[in-house]
C-alpha cells in the first residue's frame, strides 16, 4: 500500500514598489518646452532668404557656418516641438480638458507636417558646399522639391496650423499660466501675419520669441505641479517568488 502525503504549499510574496518617475518626467518637460521656439527664434537670425534658389546658394556658400547654425537649431526644433506641446497640452487639459484636447491635435497635425523643412535647410547647406558650377543643379533640385505637390502641402499644414494651434493653445492656457503668457501666445500670430508683408527675419524672430515666453512660463507652471495633478501615481508591483511544492512521501509496508 501507498500513501502520498502533501505538504501545505508555502508561496513566499515579495512586494516591491514601483519607481515613481513623475518628478523627473515633470523636470523632462521643462527643459523641452524652453528647446522649440527658442530655437527657431534665433535660427531665424541666421536665414539666408533669396528668392532665386542659385543666388541663396551663392550666399549661404559665402558663409556656411551660419546655415549650419540654422540647420542644427531647426533639427532641434523640430524634434522637441511635439513633446513641447504635448506637455503644454497636459498642463492645460485639467481646467479646459476639450480645448486643450482640439488644440493639441491641430498643433501635432501642424508640426509632424514639418519634417521637410530641416531636410531643406540641409539641402541647402549641402548644395552651397559643392563647386560653383554645380549648383544650378543643385537649386534646380530644391525648385523642383519645391513644385512637388508633398512641400507644398507640408508648408500649408505648418502655416494653417501653428497660427490657429497657437491661438487655440493659449486660449486653452488660460488660468494654467500667468496672462501675460497665454497673451504672448496670442500676439505671435499677428507678428507672423506682418512677416508676410515685411518679410524680416527680425519680426519672425520676435513672432517665435513671444511663443518661447509663454513656453517659459508653461514650463515654470509644470515645474510647480503636484506630482498627483501632474498624473497618476505607479502602481505597485507584485512579484511572487518560491511557487508552492509538494512532497511526497510514503513507502510501501
Amino acid at each position: 500500500m501507498t500513501a502520498t502525503v502533501s505538504s501545505p504549499s508555502t508561496r513566499s510574496t515579495h512586494r516591491r514598489k514601483a519607481r515613481d518617475v513623475r518628478r523627473f518626467r515633470r523636470i523632462v518637460a521643462a527643459v523641452i518646452l524652453l528647446v522649440p521656439a527658442t530655437t527657431v527664434a534665433i535660427g531665424r537670425l541666421f536665414a539666408t532668404d533669396h528668392s532665386d534658389t542659385t543666388k541663396a546658394l551663392d550666399l549661404v556658400a559665402a558663409d556656411l557656418g551660419r546655415q549650419f547654425t540654422l540647420t542644427l537649431l531647426s533639427f532641434f526644433a523640430i524634434v522637441t516641438f511635439v513633446p513641447a506641446f504635448l506637455a503644454a497640452g497636459r498642463l492645460a487639459k485639467r481646467r479646459r480638458p476639450v480645448l486643450a484636447m482640439i488644440a493639441l491635435g491641430v498643433n501635432l497635425i501642424a508640426y509632424v507636417s514639418a519634417w521637410s523643412f530641416p531636410a531643406l535647410n540641409n539641402m541647402y547647406f549641402a548644395g552651397a558646399r559643392l563647386p560653383i558650377e554645380q549648383r544650378d543643379g543643385a537649386a534646380a533640385l530644391i525648385d523642383a522639391m519645391w513644385a512637388h505637390g508633398f512641400l507644398s502641402i507640408s508648408a500649408i499644414l505648418l502655416v494653417i496650423g501653428h497660427v490657429s494651434g497657437a491661438i487655440l493653445m493659449s486660449l486653452a492656457l488660460r488660468g494654467s499660466i500667468p496672462t501675460v503668457g497665454w497673451v504672448a501666445m496670442i500676439l505671435s500670430q499677428p507678428a507672423h501675419l506682418a512677416f508676410l508683408v515685411f518679410p524680416s527675419p527680425l519680426i519672425d524672430a520676435l513672432a517665435w520669441g513671444l511663443i518661447a515666453l509663454a513656453f517659459a512660463f508653461c514650463a515654470v507652471a509644470v515645474l510647480r505641479t503636484p506630482d498627483d495633478e501632474w498624473d497618476l501615481p505607479p502602481l505597485s508591483a507584485t512579484s511572487e517568488l518560491a511557487p508552492s511544492h509538494q512532497a511526497e512521501q510514503g513507502e510501501p509496508e
